[in-house]
């Protein structure tokens, strides 16, 4: 049973009531030209090497502007033990300013106060600052009823007022206290130099804090250990924040102690802290990827580091870059002696994807542990998660043999709903040995495939590369959609008059989401028929898209001068929409040239009479022949053959439940792309009686598929993919039956 995690959900109303009021001071500030002031501008400045430009805006200046003058009640309140009252009509900035000098005339030895960003909120007016106040107010007041420990607050505030687009663009998942616990427990010594290398609020470094002052350790012992915390961020409110919430841990024999937390890069260190070593890292690096970064020096940074690491993608997959990955290596390179521990939250894709092969080798890294976790989790990041723990060691290990411990953790089951910050027991569900499905060397690299169990490596049947892999390749990447997929209707004379397909804007996203035309008219020789995995079931496509490309029906060539003036007008106009609206990072210099990436559209095998499709993603993998010119799109595989025999063949093999269920072993979340190919998969050979036995049960399930399609447009006009696909599993069960026992006999021989 999946359990509800969350953030006190049944205040829900109330935190929108005062994030909404909170938005309210936006235009007050525009009203202010806060654009223009040079606090504003330092912080868009630094916060642009953070967060992506669209969100550097005076909302996430609002936001961060609200906690930072939080922090100071807090310190009020539970530092300095002052009665908080922010309800009176004459509130003065100098009440802030007051909170700052009492704690330099402390002689804390950390600057807190030192962010200047912030400081055009003490210009307010008198009726607009008393606003703001007040909000601080009723903010603490509903922690309070909460029974949040304050250590805690800011963890509490930052995911309830920041957007969860903008935490997420950036890969900000705070980890809960319960798992950071369990987390500390197992990794952790009384003692040990210890770094979080992005620590957000600090609540790895809080419950290490916990554990040192509730010790039995003697106070010169204490201030030993909690010296030997570090914390490194990139943002600064984090830093803040999590210096602030030592300070409310810390009572006055241990204020004075020098906090070292620290607003730093971590995988771009100052030279101060680059010969830094630790006994453990600990903690939850950012969650995002490569193609998430939109600026170039970013990623180029990036790059460049994952190559020096040796884990670096290959190019079809350094989009999908875990930037979580390099962290995880950086650290072993840059912060760890031999024998240091590290213990990383990451995404489960980083022990299946294929674009983690290399970080999978597990190179200078031993006593690896896994820690996976029931459905019990599922709410808690919305993301499949894991906790990885290793050590460092010196060894560079070419090839070994990984069988790697693997946990899962549940909970008691008494739990029907439960709070983030409630203290939760975590108890051992099962244990596992995860190994590689495989590993293979591509030039000179080795690549771990995705682990696995040993019981589910025991049901493979066979892992051996088909001669078909190299001969399946993606279709063309036909984005963005809304610009060239459309409805046509012919006004004669060779034209048609095009509007936007409806059916693309379904799960558009931002920037791709609008109609950005309305009646134009090209040449009827720039409309295509394209396929997409949207509209394919098992042995069949029943609907196909008319997409606009300016090339040439022959050879698919692209020669702008040689359009039509129609078509050359109407691409002129969609080409600098694309250039309008494209990210910075992306280093098409056309829409045409986004259009053929990886040559994927312009080749001879998009114009092939006979071509056998696949889903490129989903959890059932799902084949059809097509006869005739249809473009393939890129998420469906595709081989073209001049046999037709040949197709059905290989249409009957990937509908296969057999291989679908081999599949989902070795596959990596809804990822197919070429894994049906990792089986050996003979090539179609006429006069092999199996071979043509399949080639009819392919011909078969097409016939069946074709008798429920006529069926249902006999009923409805537009037909239902739900439908189509539950009278289809009722008609080809047999069918399908009688595939599996000949490909189980061809994968064993």
């Amino acid at each position: 049973m999946e359990k509800n995690f969350n953030l006190y959900s049944e205040n829900k109303l109330e935190l929108n009531h005062l994030r909404e009021k909170l938005k309210n001071f936006k235009d007050i500030l525009k009203n202010q030209q806060i654009i223009e002031n040079k606090c504003f501008k330092l912080w868009e400045k630094d916060y642009l090497k953070i967060y992506n430009k669209n969100h550097v805006q005076i909302d996430l200046y609002l936001y961060l502007c609200f906690i930072y003058f939080i922090g100071h009640v807090l310190i009020a309140k539970f530092f300095f033990k002052k009665k908080i009252n922010l309800v009176e009509k004459k509130n003065s900035p100098n009440y802030f300013l007051k909170i700052e000098k009492e704690l330099q005339e402390f002689d804390i030895k950390c600057k807190i106060f030192e962010l200047k960003y912030f400081k055009p909120l003490l210009d307010l007016n008198q009726k607009d600052f008393n606003r703001f106040c007040s909000l601080i107010s009723k903010t603490l007041y509903l922690l309070e009823k909460l029974a949040i420990d304050p250590e805690y607050y800011f963890d509490f505030i930052f995911q309830s007022i920041i957007p969860k687009k903008i935490r997420h663009n950036t890969g900000e998942f705070y980890t809960p206290p319960f798992l950071a616990r369990k987390m500390i427990d197992f990794s952790y010594k009384l003692g040990e130099r210890v770094l979080d290398p992005c620590c957000g609020s600090g609540n790895f470094l809080i419950i290490i804090l916990k554990t040192i002052l509730n010790s039995n350790l003697s106070n010169e012992e204490k201030i030993s250990a909690i010296n030997n915390i570090y914390g490194f961020d990139i943002n600064p409110v984090s830093v803040y924040m999590a210096k602030i919430n030592f300070l409310l841990l810390l009572d006055e024999k241990y204020a004075k102690i020098k906090i070292n937390i620290y607003n730093i890069d971590s995988l771009h260190p100052d030279s101060s802290f680059i010969n830094e070593k630790f006994d453990l890292i600990i903690g939850n690096p950012p969650w995002y990827t490569f193609k998430d970064i939109d600026s170039l020096k970013k990623q180029e940074s990036i790059k460049i580091l994952a190559e020096k690491l040796e884990i670096k993608p290959t190019p079809k997959n350094l989009l999908n870059t875990e930037i979580s990955t390099i962290f995880f290596y950086h650290s072993n390179e840059v912060y760890m002696n031999n024998n240091s521990k590290i213990f990383f939250v990451m995404t489960k894709g980083v022990i299946t994807g294929s674009h983690t092969s290399k970080f999978r080798n597990f190179n200078r890294f031993n006593s690896l542990q896994i820690w996976k976790f029931d459905n019990h989790f599922k709410s808690l990041f919305k993301i499949d998660f894991i906790c990885i723990f290793a050590k460092k060691t010196n060894k560079n290990y070419k090839r070994r043999k990984l069988e790697i411990p693997c946990f899962k953790f549940t909970i008691e089951d008494n739990f029907k709903d439960f709070h983030y910050f409630e203290n939760l027991t975590l108890n051992i569900k099962s244990k596992d040995i995860l190994i590689p499905y495989n590993i293979k060397q591509y030039e000179e690299r080795l690549h771990t495939k995705k682990l696995i169990t040993e019981s589910k490596f025991r049901k493979l049947i066979a892992i051996k590369e088909s001669t078909y892999k190299n001969l399946f390749h993606k279709g063309a990447d036909l984005n963005p959609r809304n610009l060239i997929f459309v409805d046509s209707k012919s006004t004669g004379n060779s034209l048609v008059r095009i509007n936007p397909d409806e059916r693309v804007f379904k799960r558009a996203k931002y920037p791709w989401k609008n109609k950005e035309f309305k009646n134009e008219i090209v040449e009827q020789s720039n409309i295509f028929k394209a396929i997409k995995s949207t509209e394919l079931v098992k042995f069949f496509i029943y609907d196909f898209y008319n997409v606009f490309l300016p090339l040439s029906k022959t050879d698919l060539s692209f020669n702008y001068g040689a359009l039509h003036k129609n078509s050359q007008s109407f691409y002129k106009k969609i080409n600098e929409i694309y250039l309008k609206l494209k990210k910075i990072t992306t280093n098409n210099q056309s829409l045409m040239e986004n259009l053929n990436r990886w040559g994927k559209l312009i080749n001879l095998r998009q114009i092939g009479e006979i071509k056998v499709v696949y889903n490129n993603s989903g959890s059932i993998l799902k084949s059809a022949v097509i006869q005739g010119d249809y473009i393939i799109s890129g998420d469906l595989s595709y081989y073209t053959t001049l046999d037709l025999d040949e197709a059905y063949y290989l249409s009957a093999i990937l509908n296969s439940p057999l291989i679908t269920e081999q599949i989902r072993i070795i596959k990596s979340s809804r990822h197919i792309f070429k894994k049906p190919f990792n089986f050996p998969i003979k090539r179609f050979n006429p006069h092999k009686k199996y071979h043509q036995i399949l080639v009819n049960l392919g011909k078969e399930g097409e016939k069946s598929a074709q008798i429920v399609k006529n069926n249902l447009l006999k009923k409805k006009k537009i037909i239902s993919k739900f439908l189509f696909k539950e009278e289809l599993n009722r008609k080809i069960s047999q069918t399908l039956n009688e595939i599996d026992k000949i490909v189980k006999l061809e994968l064993s021989s």
